[in-house]
């Protein structure tokens, strides 16, 4: 069935229309890479579509992180205010990532070390362990952080005794996986050969990766859930937002000629993106991208 594509919403308005995720989308109650520049997301968010409510761990610096308690009260707030609580698939747990790293107040792409990101995981753990006693009648993405293959398997190890059906084990800090490609590479490919066997062999039946449109991670993960009965989905603000940066396709259809439209055939664009990629994803086996990772390990 290929990828399922929960489209990122930080917006009221795609330029001159509405906003139109479509089947599926995902919603942070918070956005911003400063602290200074980060604010409440406004969404409108027509129905029906099924909604993945991110956590906003995200944006929050270390300064500025809540409790578990605390974040579960911020979605739960979000929700209600901006008219989709109703519409919540699944409420992501509060993790710590591990490939940011704020410096001087602004958030950067800096992948932690193994030895820093235990501490991210054990924060990992408890939220996930928190979240499960406070589920608020919805499904539950049970994140996991990890550097090393070896660290992301114990944190798995760890979290998926609290998955249930209608949850999914949610595989975080790889959303800068196709922008370093060549360093992370390895790593995530091990990082899927040993976690994605476990996961099924513990009964698992659904991942979400967060933040990962890149062609050959998402088709070498797809390959490994599909032996292993798992379904596979994956969120991202890119496929809406790329006509407004001028930029059009993934892998196999990207089309370097394109340009950024006028602004009344850009909203016309952004969704027609939108729909082609989730159209390409959800056929991703039948690319060239879809293969066996452990081939190239």
């Amino acid at each position: 069935m290929g990828v399922i594509l929960y489209c990122g919403v930080n917006e009221t308005r795609w330029n001159e229309l509405p906003v139109s995720p479509g089947s599926h989308c995902c919603i942070s109650p918070i956005m911003g890479s400063k602290i200074h520049t980060i604010k409440e997301n406004r969404v409108v968010i027509p129905e029906p579509t099924r909604i993945i409510q991110d956590s906003g761990a995200f944006c929050d610096s270390p300064s500025s992180r809540l409790t578990n308690a605390e974040a579960i009260v911020r979605q739960i707030a979000h929700g209600d205010k901006y008219n989709y609580s109703d519409m919540i698939e699944m409420r992501s747990t509060y993790d710590l990532l591990i490939d940011e790293k704020w410096e001087n107040g602004k958030r950067s792409k800096i992948r932690w070390t193994e030895s820093e990101a235990w501490d991210a995981v054990n924060v990992t753990v408890e939220a996930a362990e928190y979240y499960n006693t406070h589920r608020y009648g919805v499904g539950l993405v049970l994140s996991c952080q990890g550097v090393t293959a070896n660290q992301y398997l114990k944190c798995a190890e760890r979290v998926v005794g609290m998955y249930r059906e209608g949850d999914a084990i949610g595989l975080g800090g790889w959303c800068i996986l196709g922008k370093q490609r060549r360093r992370l590479g390895r790593s995530f490919r091990e990082t899927i050969v040993n976690v994605i066997p476990f996961l099924g062999d513990e009964g698992v039946k659904r991942v979400h990766i967060w933040g990962v449109i890149y062609p050959v991670g998402l088709g070498e993960l797809l390959w490994m859930c599909n032996k292993h009965g798992i379904t596979l989905s994956t969120d991202s603000a890119g496929p809406q937002f790329k006509p407004v940066m001028g930029s059009w396709g993934y892998g196999d259809w990207t089309d370097v000629a394109y340009r950024r439209k006028p602004t009344n055939v850009r909203s016309a664009d952004r969704k027609k993106h939108l729909d082609i990629t989730r159209g390409w994803l959800n056929g991703l086996e039948n690319t060239q991208y879809y293969r066996d990772p452990s081939q190239f390990l």
